[in-house]
């Protein structure tokens, strides 16, 4: 009986389907390691301000995309590096394996640190492993809405002007705001306080503003975490 186990383990290990898992498991078991040791050699890098290390461990095309918007490609960063700036010379932590993801010659690593979803991608070119790009983005604050007086909404109806061609408009839809912006889509303003309102389909936010009249005079209107308009109420 024994015998006729050894015999089977032998044969499926002789098959090419058994063959071609095992090679690839390896093979992905070696980039993973090698993918952590650039992480390795590029926060000793880092650390010893090797300008020539890190020219070699970042690509040419190399652009990190800050959570701000700004885009540093390789002479900013590695010049950011060297001058100790906090942005560009923190330590970047090895990636976990779950984390990887693996497209043979392309590698795409996500990590979530202090509430930023940090994506980077490295390539491998001349068998030499490199970042070729890396982005953070904030992660969207926890929302919490608050229950209003319907009786305090008519306040915020009317017509908004952001310029002489962008117009947007508030009106009433029961015991709700709606919000379009000149051709778009009306989306459902959600409150966050007696002035600040959220649109429930988007991550756009509004903050009315009003005078010592408590009337709305003016509105901010606030596009993910970097980009604020403001528009005057005409109507």
């Amino acid at each position: 009986m024994r015998m006729l186990v050894n015999v089977i383990l032998l044969l499926l290990l002789a098959t090419p389907a058994f063959s071609q898992v095992h090679t690839g498991q390896a093979k992905d078991d070696k980039t993973t390691a090698e993918i952590q040791k650039l992480f390795g050699d590029l926060n000793d890098a880092i650390v010893k301000k090797d300008r020539a290390r890190l020219e070699k461990l970042l690509a040419d095309e190399f652009q990190y995309i800050r959570p701000s918007g700004a885009v540093a490609n390789k002479t900013t960063q590695i010049s950011g590096i060297l001058a100790n700036d906090p942005m560009s010379s923190a330590p970047i932590p090895a990636p976990a394996a779950d984390n990887l993801m693996l497209f043979g010659d392309v590698v795409v690593v996500r990590n979530t640190v202090r509430g930023s979803v940090i994506t980077t991608i490295i390539v491998k070119r001349n068998a030499q492993w490199q970042l070729l790009q890396a982005q953070s983005t904030r992660l969207a604050a926890e929302r919490n809405p608050v229950n209003l007086d319907p009786k305090l909404l008519d306040a915020f109806l009317g017509k908004y002007q952001f310029g002489p061609n962008a117009i947007a408009s508030v009106t009433r839809e029961g015991d709700s705001l709606r919000w379009r912006g000149g051709n778009r889509m009306p989306v459902t303003l959600v409150p966050l306080s007696a002035t600040h309102f959220f649109a429930k389909e988007t991550e756009t936010e509004m903050m009315f503003i009003k005078d010592e009249k408590d009337q709305v005079t003016d509105v901010v209107l606030r596009v993910g975490s970097c980009q604020d308009s403001k528009a005057k109420k005409i109507e």
